[in-house]
């Protein structure tokens, strides 16, 4: 899925079509640009281009969120949406979802066939870095409630951690479309695209909390559950410690302690998980339980792995780049250009 890769779907079920949608063109994105091919970029820089998307005979849901999101990420500022003959309630709720789960487009003008979106966001003063910083605390809070919450009652349904990621999902995406914006105008990319990285990242690592907050209540009400509780726990907990290392990072050396840290702990689970699971065929760990502790597992080792990327952003930062001098053009003086000879190209 884009920018994400657990199950949960980015926008609603696709609804019904009429047959009288089969004849409408396929879908396209079409952006309006400069002559370059690239969207053309205002003073503030931000896209001056429109993102024209037309729904496709029986397109999924998830695949026009998907170009829509793709066409917010890439900076621009409007969107027009179109279906042929008319705008399906399917496309409309699409349209709301999209508008929800970002920061901050709005419905400005709705027609039969037609609806157009524009981003009334403006750019805060916040520093990219304190935004990612910020991200990466609501992250880390939230995989440590997800773990928390296996002790007790759940008190609302799966939903709620959904709930929950979305917030994560918006303030990442919002990130990465600031990132990219910005690329347009300045010469900063290393640490533009840094933010760009550490932000998607996150948005990942929260969906794996989603995954942990809905699957450890259900392992402790599975025969043999609770056995695994403890273990699952410690390494979860490691894992926490070394993404909030990563998060902390600012020098080389500690990024590499980070990275070693980071190969260790992907071997250790790779040991808990043949410690836990070798039963499953004798019977001693049944196949749903197992399933569930193969699932914490995985999302903790994913957790791991992005964190792995983030110390990168922070190792690749802390090593100075020097430019290449430019390369100096030969002064030829007047009198000697004019004593130049052409010699045909057989002669030389």
């Amino acid at each position: 899925m884009t920018k994400r890769e657990t199950a949960r779907p980015l926008a609603p079920g696709p609804a019904a079509r009429t047959g009288n949608e089969a004849n409408r063109p396929p879908a396209d994105v079409r952006l309006t640009t400069g002559s370059a091919g690239s969207a053309p970029l205002a003073e503030d820089g931000r896209s001056s281009g429109t993102a024209f998307l037309s729904v496709g005979p029986q397109e999924p849901a998830e695949h026009l969120f998907r170009r829509l999101l793709g066409a917010y990420l890439a900076g621009a500022p409007e969107f027009v949406i179109r279906e042929r003959p008319s705008l399906s309630s399917g496309t409309r709720e699409v349209v709301r979802t999209f508008c929800r789960r970002t920061r901050q487009p709005e419905v400005v003008s709705e027609e039969l066939d037609s609806i157009r979106v524009h981003d009334l966001s403006f750019e805060s003063p916040v520093s990219l870095d304190q935004r990612v910083q910020r991200m990466g605390r609501l992250v880390l809070a939230f995989h440590r409630e997800a773990v928390d919450g296996w002790a007790q009652l759940p008190l609302g349904d799966d939903g709620d951690w959904e709930r929950r990621d979305d917030e994560v999902d918006r303030e990442a995406w919002y990130i990465q479309r600031i990132a990219t914006l910005r690329l347009g105008v300045q010469g900063a990319a290393s640490e533009l695209l840094g933010s760009w990285t550490v932000a998607r990242s996150l948005e990942r690592i929260a969906d794996h909390a989603v995954v942990l907050g809905t699957t450890g209540p259900r392992l402790i009400g599975l025969p043999h559950g609770q056995g695994p509780m403890t273990p699952l726990r410690q390494f979860h907990a490691q894992a926490m410690d070394h993404l909030a290392g990563a998060l902390a990072a600012r020098d080389g050396d500690r990024a590499n302690e980070l990275l070693d840290t980071g190969n260790a702990l992907a071997a250790s689970g790779e040991a808990l998980a043949d410690r836990l699971l070798p039963g499953v065929g004798g019977g001693v760990m049944p196949p749903a339980t197992a399933a569930a502790v193969g699932r914490i597992l995985e999302s903790i080792a994913r957790t791991i792995a992005y964190a792995q990327d983030i110390a990168q952003v922070a190792l690749d930062r802390s090593i100075p780049v020097v430019p290449l001098p430019l390369p100096r053009t030969p002064r030829v003086s007047a009198g000697s250009a004019r004593r130049e000879r052409f010699v045909p190209a057989a002669a030389r």
